[in-house]
């Protein structure tokens, strides 16, 4: 089954899954809001990984600086490392 809804810090989200497109977007609002949607990549790679990393962190209000720096992607070094650690496997023993 599919995540609906999850509460980060910036509020309660309706989580969306794309197959292709955009690798994600999150809404981050300037006064709370009731609703809110974040977007994420649908599958089982390690793009899919860092997408759902990427939105989920600027969920919680991670600022965009540390997020969207050329040099150093925080987001991609941490799906690495969580690939590697065998998040591919998990998920599909979980289907």
């Amino acid at each position: 089954m599919k995540v609906k809804t999850h509460t980060f810090r910036l509020g309660k989200y309706n989580v969306c899954f794309s197959k292709d497109g955009w690798d994600g977007i999150c809404e981050v609002p300037s006064e709370p809001k009731d609703k809110l949607e974040i977007s994420v990549l649908e599958g089982n790679s390690q793009r899919v990984l860092r997408s759902q990393i990427h939105e989920s962190l600027h969920a919680e209000g991670i600022p965009d600086k540390y997020l969207h720096d050329k040099e150093w992607d925080v987001c991609d070094n941490v799906a690495r490392f969580l690939w590697r650690l065998g998040w591919k496997n998990k998920q599909k023993r979980r289907r």
